[in-house]
């Protein structure tokens, strides 16, 4: 069985009114992050090439050396074939969207998407509004337990 490998993965959850939570993992020159930014903070571009975390960073005598970023990442170099089975295995089995009943006050209305990407494919969004697949929940314990 061949392995699927991401380029990368967004998770979001939330609303228009209260904002949205989003994970960020991307793999990138040889090197994979973890990221996650609350509701309060905008949404980041995963295709941005300057969108990247990684160390050793190199001085101009060409020594590494660690840089300090003042955003909380992890790193997923090591995890990254695993983490890429892991998480196909839940979403292969989606639907491209589970559209429920919207709410007249939205920010009772739960939206949530997956955006991802596999090498030589084009990238894929599965969403949801008010619906749900059976382990959604299972699914973003998983995503974000790489935070912990």
């Amino acid at each position: 069985m061949a392995q699927t490998r991401l380029d990368f993965l967004v998770f979001y959850r939330g609303n228009l009114v209260n904002g949205f939570d989003y994970v960020y993992i991307k793999r990138h020159e040889g090197h994979a992050f973890w990221q996650s930014d609350s509701k309060s903070q905008e949404a980041k571009d995963i295709l941005d090439p300057e969108f990247d975390f990684y160390n050793p960073h190199y001085n101009d005598q060409g020594e590494p050396f660690n840089w300090r970023y003042r955003e909380d990442w992890v790193d997923m170099t090591n995890v990254w074939d695993h983490f890429s089975q892991e998480a196909m295995a839940y979403i292969k089995t989606w639907l491209t969207e589970y559209r429920g009943p919207s709410y007249d006050d939205p920010s009772r209305n739960d939206e949530w998407g997956v955006r991802y990407q596999i090498p030589g494919q084009p990238e894929r969004l599965i969403w949801g509004l008010n619906a749900f697949p059976a382990n959604l929940d299972d699914f973003s314990e998983f995503v974000y337990r790489f935070g912990k």
